[in-house]
This record gives structure tokens, C-alpha cells and sequence, in this order.
């Protein structure tokens, strides 16, 4: 019976560790293994998922791993990312636009193509503090490329069309459901270098054995015993001198220090529920107005490789395609006179992958997109294939398509950070070093901490900016702990 008992209280009540890491993405894991580094292993990590990475979730289809998540290593200097797999990724060519398509299946010429790229601005040049993306780049569109070919109803029709893949790429990259809620002029800083480094089919999931010093051969951290999966965390409250923290399984873990590493997503959606006592009006204020918003990837296992040698396709929409969508295919959203496949525009080659394509869809349909089925993903997005490239491929049926959905899963809420028009009129020039700072309990010992991308100053939205936060996190329990010795 007293067997029992303890074990009952030994699953219940937790391990006791001085530590607890909430998340055991790219942040937490890089939490674990700089304390790990530290000869620190006095931590549990609690992760809702049944996996690790958040969002670095890299599955096997076809020959090899592809991405529903995190893909690219973004640059190469003082990139943290970079660091750690300069032996195991390679340029892409992800953004070669020159399988674009338009008006009734034909491939845009290249000449007219890098005409108007030459034309088109640099997105956010002239930018403001007070000027949306959206804004920046249709005010210089407009006195640019319109401007050019005003005399040419042709090359203008052209034009107003080209918007869309100039905006959904720009959605793509900011991570936005509108080109109008992210700011023109951020705190976000380039790494120098190619901003498209693939895994060439090794997956994203590397990066957490590199982490973990597992990678080529697991002779590194071994972090099995100091891991919980599906756990996930309903309430996390400070006490005068500890911080108890309660999940969804009934388990409880009192402990001295908590590191927070989930999505700026899942901030926005429970700060309320789980933080006790609440958030400062400040931190509350950031969280609030910093940007969390989705975009959607879908993968194509084929039969057959129908396309041939690696190869980028970009949809153009035009109105009468538009109208066709709507007709040819009656289920999903329709919103404001747009049907969620005209936010499908582009498909690529998977990395070392021969049979697989990769899509992105973007705008102000992906949540309500990604309740479609498996089976309505396949119908719609190879209707739009065939749509624009049955004249030069024949596209085959799909063995297999699988669609992300990170906004409306309840453990991420969406895809990555982004600073918004929201900070600019509140006058918040840098929630990430808001979201930063640690909680402290009324002993005056800071207690809970805080990790992400979204507290990255200026590599937000990135798994790099997501492991420099780890690290940061990491090095500052270490120090805590030393200096309790």
C-alpha cells in the first residue's frame, strides 16, 4: 500500500528538479544542452507534443525528410543555426522565378519576368516607422513598375496580377495573414550569406541532434530521463519563494526556476489562464500587439516525377482564374470574393526527394484552410496544378498529401513572430526585450523565464534567433545556480 502511495505521489507531485523547461523546441532543447554544457542536469522539460521540436517537425515522405515546419537555415554569419550544420546544408534555389505562370497555362517569358523584377522595389526601402509592408511596397510599386508600362494595357493588366505573387511571397516571409499588419522598417537583421540553405533531405530535426551533440553518432547529451512528453501545462504559479507548476494530466512539479519556451502563439491565447498571478500590463501589452499569424505548407508524394529536373512553380492569378476557382471547386472558404486555392502560388522540388513537391499557401484563409480534409487539400491543389501547367507537365495523381496545421492547433497557434503597425501606434519599439526579462517572486529572486524567437531581438521568427534564445536562457540559470553554491 505505502508502495503505492509513493509512487502515486512520485508521478503526481513530479521529481523535484530545480528546473523546469516549458517546450522542448529549438529553444528548449538549446536550453537543455547549454545547462547540460554547464554540467547542470538538475531540469525537466515538459513538451505537450508526443515529439520534440515545436515548430521544427520534419516527417519522411518519398526518399527522404521534408518539413511541415521550420525549412531553411536563414544566412551564414553569426547565425547560431548555421553554426551547427554548415556541414549538412546546402544553397537552395527556392526562390528561382522562372517557372512562373499565367493567363490560361502559359509560362511567362523570361525577358518580360526580369523586366519587371528589375522594376519591382526592394520591399522595404523607404519604408517608416509608421508604414505598413503592404503600403511601403504599393506606394513604390505604383511610382515604379505602373509608372512604366502605364501606356500599355497589356504589360499593366500584367502588372496588377503580378501583385499577388509579390504579396504572397512577402506573407511567406513575415509570416502574416495581411501584408498590412506587419511594419515596413523592423529590428530584424540578415545574416549574410544565401537565405535558402536546404537540409538536401536530412530534415530540419537535425539541427536538435546537433544540439544535442547526437549528430553524425549519438555520443552527446542524452536528455531521455530529463523529458516528459505529452505534458502539457495549465498553470504556472509563483510562490514567495518556488514556482509550482500543474498540468493537464493532474501532475504537479514545485520547483525554483521556470523556462517558457511555447509560441508567442499560445502567450496570446493562455497567458491569462496559466500565469498566476497575472502577467504585468506591460508584458501583457507586448505580447498583445507583437504579430502571430500562419502560413501553411503542403506536401506531394507522386508516383512519378511528372516535372523532371529540379524545378520552382509560381501560380499568377488572374480575375478570370479567379472566378473559375470559385465555379470549378464548391467546398472551403471563400472571403471577400477570394477562394482559398487563389492563395495557393507556389510548389517546388523537395530536397533530395524525387517524387515530392513541396506548396505553400499563405493570407487570410490558412486557419479555415487547414480544417479541409486530406482528400478536399488534394482535389483543390491539384485542380490549380493542372490549371496552370497541364500545357507543358502531366500532372499525375498524388499518392499521398499532408497539409500543416500550426494555426489552429491549440499547442503552437500559428507560425512565427513578426513586428506590427499594432507596436508602432502603441508606441512598443521592443516587445522581444519585454518578453525577455524574468518574472520575479516577492523574495526579489527572478523565478520564471522566458525563451522563443518571439524574445529574439532582432532574429525573430527564425529557429536561429530561437536557439540564441535558448542559449541566453541557459547561460542565465547557470550563472543563478553557481552563484547559489
Amino acid at each position: 500500500m505505502w508502495k503505492f502511495l509513493f509512487c502515486f505521489l512520485f508521478i503526481r507531485y513530479g521529481t523535484g528538479e530545480k528546473i523546469i523547461i516549458i517546450g522542448a523546441g529549438s529553444s528548449g532543447i538549446a536550453a537543455a544542452s547549454k545547462l547540460l554544457s554547464h554540467n547542470i542536469s538538475d531540469f525537466r522539460i515538459l513538451e505537450a507534443e508526443d515529439r520534440i521540436g515545436g515548430r521544427i517537425h520534419s516527417i519522411h515522405l518519398g526518399s527522404a525528410y521534408v518539413d511541415l515546419g521550420a525549412q531553411y537555415v536563414h544566412g551564414m554569419k553569426n547565425n547560431l543555426a548555421y553554426e551547427l550544420a554548415h556541414n549538412f546544408v546546402i544553397p537552395g534555389n527556392e526562390l528561382n522565378y522562372t517557372w512562373m505562370y499565367y493567363n490560361g497555362k502559359r509560362r511567362v517569358d523570361d525577358n518580360l519576368l526580369n523586366t519587371l523584377w528589375d522594376l519591382t522595389p526592394e520591399t522595404y526601402e523607404d519604408g517608416g516607422s509608421n508604414v505598413s509592408v503592404g503600403d511601403a511596397f504599393l506606394s513604390r510599386y505604383n511610382s515604379t513598375v505602373f509608372n512604366q508600362y502605364k501606356n500599355d494595357t497589356q504589360m499593366l493588366t500584367f502588372a496588377k496580377d503580378f501583385i499577388r505573387i509579390c504579396e504572397c511571397s512577402i506573407l511567406g516571409l513575415e509570416g502574416s495573414f495581411s501584408w498590412f499588419k506587419p511594419i515596413a522598417t523592423s529590428s530584424f537583421q540578415d545574416c549574410d550569406g544565401p537565405n535558402t540553405l536546404s537540409w538536401n533531405g536530412l530534415g530540419y530535426k537535425t539541427i536538435l541532434d546537433l544540439l544535442l551533440k547526437n549528430f553524425p553518432n549519438k555520443t552527446g547529451y542524452d536528455i531521455t530521463n530529463n523529458l516528459s512528453l505529452n505534458t502539457t501545462v495549465t498553470k504556472i504559479i509563483m510562490e514567495e519563494n518556488s514556482v509550482k507548476v500543474k498540468c493537464a494530466d493532474d501532475s504537479e512539479y514545485n520547483t525554483e526556476y521556470v523556462l517558457w519556451t511555447p509560441s508567442l502563439g499560445v502567450l496570446k491565447h493562455d497567458h491569462k489562464s496559466i500565469f498566476q498571478p497575472k502577467l504585468s500590463d506591460e508584458r501583457i501589452n507586448a505580447i498583445e500587439n507583437f504579430g502571430f499569424d500562419g502560413v501553411m505548407k503542403i506536401v506531394f508524394e507522386f508516383p512519378n516525377n511528372w516535372w523532371g529536373e529540379e524545378k520552382y512553380f509560381w501560380f499568377v492569378w488572374n480575375e478570370k482564374d479567379k472566378d473559375d476557382v470559385i465555379k470549378d471547386v464548391s467546398f472551403g472558404p471563400v472571403k471577400n470574393g477570394d477562394h482559398w486555392l487563389s492563395w495557393f502560388f507556389h510548389v517546388g522540388s523537395a530536397p533530395n526527394n524525387s517524387n515530392v513537391l513541396i506548396g505553400w499557401m499563405v493570407g487570410p484563409m490558412v486557419a479555415e484552410t487547414e480544417k479541409l480534409t486530406e482528400e478536399q487539400m488534394k482535389n483543390g491543389t491539384v485542380y490549380v496544378m493542372r490549371k496552370f501547367l497541364s500545357n507543358d507537365f502531366n500532372v499525375s495523381e498524388p499518392i499521398r498529401v499532408i497539409h500543416s496545421k500550426w494555426c489552429t492547433d491549440p499547442k503552437f497557434r500559428g507560425t512565427y513572430s513578426f513586428e506590427t503597425m499594432d507596436m508602432s501606434i502603441k508606441n512598443i519599439s521592443s516587445p522581444q526585450r519585454i518578453l525577455q526579462q524574468p518574472v520575479f517572486s516577492t523574495d526579489g529572486v527572478p523565478r520564471i523565464f522566458f525563451g522563443g524567437e518571439a524574445t529574439s531581438p532582432t532574429r525573430y521568427g527564425t529557429v536561429d534567433g530561437a536557439i540564441e534564445t535558448g542559449y541566453r536562457e541557459g547561460n542565465r540559470l547557470a550563472s543563478i545556480l553557481k552563484n547559489q553554491d
